[in-house]
C-alpha cells in the first residue's frame, strides 16, 4: 500500500502544532487547503506545554523565538490585531523571547500591553 507505514503512524499537524514547529512547509500546505491562520487549534503536548493548550497559529509561533514564522503567517492572511499583539507579547515576555519582543517592538503602532490584564494560555 502506497502511503501506508506498518511500524509508526505520525499524526497529522494542525496549523498550530505546525507554527509552533516552525513548520513552514505544513503551514503553506495547510493553508493552501483552506486552512484559517487566524482559527485557534489545539497544541498537543509536549510541543509547547506539558499539557495540551488552545491558541492560534501566531500565538504558537511564539514558541519559536524567530519571528520569521510569524512574518510567513501574516504574509498568508494572519491577523494580528491589538489584542492578538499584546497576547503574543505578553507570551514572549513570560518566556523570555527576546527576538520576539524585539520584532513586536519595531511593527507596534500603540504602547506596550500591561500584561498583569492580558489573558495567556500559558
Amino acid at each position: 500500500m502506497v502511503g501506508w507505514e506498518p511500524f509508526w503512524s505520525e499524526p497529522q499537524l494542525n496549523l498550530a502544532e505546525a507554527a509552533a514547529l516552525n513548520d513552514r512547509g505544513t503551514i503553506q500546505r495547510l493553508i493552501a487547503s483552506g486552512a484559517d491562520p487566524n482559527a485557534r487549534a489545539p497544541v498537543r503536548a509536549p510541543i509547547l506545554k506539558s499539557h495540551e493548550i488552545v491558541v492560534t497559529p501566531l500565538e504558537a509561533a511564539v514558541g519559536t523565538r524567530t519571528p520569521a514564522t510569524i512574518e510567513f503567517l501574516l504574509m498568508r492572511g494572519a491577523r494580528m490585531d491589538s489584542h492578538e499583539r499584546a497576547v503574543m507579547f505578553c507570551l514572549a515576555m513570560k518566556d523570555e523571547a527576546r527576538e520576539i519582543i524585539d520584532f513586536l517592538d519595531h511593527t507596534a503602532t500603540e504602547p506596550h500591553a500591561d500584561c498583569e490584564h492580558v489573558a495567556t494560555p500559558w
